[in-house]
């Protein structure tokens, strides 16, 4: 697996939300403006705006440029704005490589647009307010080479909007949102990473967001598997002290060897998982032990082989759906709580293939647990009898069914769920 970036904060936090850890980053250096300088050969630009109403405007082409710019000001009707352009093909020439782009804005309603082409490019962005918009793009549809860019943005305030688009392969996202207000309008992160040939051994995504009303989705399309696979998604919404309420995530992979990992901490959340290939991970754990959280809902899709999906909830009238289509997957689902007969949760498993393994955990009571298999060499287990330290213990009023038929054997077909697939907010 490549390197991997994020922040020290969210590693601690990722370390407490997972049971199986996702892989830990190493956070990049920021420069410090103005005494940092370009590379010998490049160019230098420093901005510093205060008040409303700037604007500010860099283009730089070539190599080993850097651009720093500081914009403090808080009005939503005259509203800063920056746009910075830093480009050049790689090839025939050694262009649009190793540039740097600091971006720091202080108020409401203020903008921001970074655009990097070339390879080894990086952007950090950090905005404090409301109504403030990032929208950072590394490379571009037909890209020439875009390769192992960084893009780091930082929002703190609400109703904020930041956007990450990354092409061709081995770039770094993340995205850091914090929601100042126990409720109220949220924020929303949005990261789209596409791998073309080359060495496409992927991308990866970190999101990271505080606070209630929030949306995050990370897209990651690596085509077929002939075009890779190897990205890592990592969304983290809430800690041990900010809550997630009210929080929607949905995590999209295409290619082999994927790895996505999703976190929430709270009650009324919401999060989709897709992966469409072979030998690809997704976990998914809502409000994961000590921390109760209720009317949770979460689904897992993966079309493919040798595909695992785990999915863990805290507390009582939960949901967790599972669809896997293909050979040798696994599949788990474990709820803890539902403490009476009407607060149960529910888990539904459902498998397409040859030797398939699911397996379902419950505790408490009024859980209803329901596993549809078809192929052959097909393995279900269901335990509703769970024990917890950290929920009242007590079983009872808990409904388990298994349907396993062979493809040849005229049944009723399974209810094919919907894919995970959910429009971009």
């Amino acid at each position: 697996m490549k390197n991997l970036f994020l922040t020290a904060g969210a590693m601690l936090i990722a370390g407490a939300a997972f049971a199986q850890t996702p892989s830990m980053v190493q956070v990049p250096t920021q420069q410090s403006s103005p005494t940092a300088t370009a590379t010998v050969g490049g160019n230098y630009s420093n901005i510093n705006q205060k008040a409303v109403g700037s604007n500010a405007l860099v283009e730089q082409q070539g190599t080993a440029n850097a651009s720093f710019i500081d914009q403090t000001g808080s009005d939503q009707s005259n509203k800063n704005e920056v746009y910075v352009k830093q480009w050049g093909n790689v090839q025939p020439s050694i262009s649009g490589h190793l540039n740097y782009s600091d971006i720091t804005q202080n108020g409401a309603g203020n903008d921001f647009t970074a655009l990097q082409q070339g390879d080894e490019n990086q952007n950090f962005g950090t905005q404090a307010g409301f109504d403030n918009i990032v929208m950072v793009k590394q490379g571009a549809n037909s890209a020439q080479h875009a390769e192992h860019n960084i893009a780091i943005s930082d929002q703190d305030g609400k109703e904020n909007s930041a956007e990450i688009e990354q092409y061709y392969d081995n770039n770094v996202a993340t995205i850091k949102q914090r929601n100042d207000q126990t409720a109220g309008i949220g924020n929303q992160s949005y990261q789209l990473q596409t791998a073309n040939p080359n060495a496409s051994a992927g991308h990866t995504a970190i999101g990271e967001q505080w606070g209630d009303d929030n949306k995050l989705v990370q897209m990651q399309d690596s085509g077929s598997p002939a075009s890779g696979g190897g990205n890592y998604a990592e969304s983290m919404q809430g800690s041990a002290a900010h809550s997630a309420t009210n929080a929607f995530a949905q995590q999209k992979q295409s290619g082999d060897l994927n790895q996505a990992y999703a976190s929430q901490l709270g009650a009324n959340n919401t999060l989709f998982q897709e992966q469409l290939g072979s030998g690809n991970k997704a976990v998914a754990s809502q409000a994961d032990n000590p921390v109760n959280g209720s009317n949770l809902y979460a689904e897992q899709y993966q079309d493919g082989t040798d595909n695992e999906a785990r999915s863990k909830q805290n507390g009582r009238n939960n949901e967790a759906y599972q669809e896997q289509y293909g050979l040798m997957n696994y599949s788990t689902i474990e709820q803890r709580g539902g403490v009476n007969p009407n607060d149960g949760n529910v888990a539904l498993s459902i498998q397409d293939g040859t030797l398939n393994d699911s397996r379902i955990k419950q505790q408490a009571r009024g859980n209803t647990a329901f596993a549809d298999q078809t192929g052959d060499g097909q393995m279900s287990i269901i335990n509703q009898n769970l024990t917890s330290n950290s929920s009242p213990n007590g079983h009872g009023y808990n409904s388990a069914t298994v349907i396993q038929r062979n493809a040849n054997v005229s049944l009723a077909p399974q209810v094919q769920r919907a894919g995970a697939t959910r429009a971009r907010f």
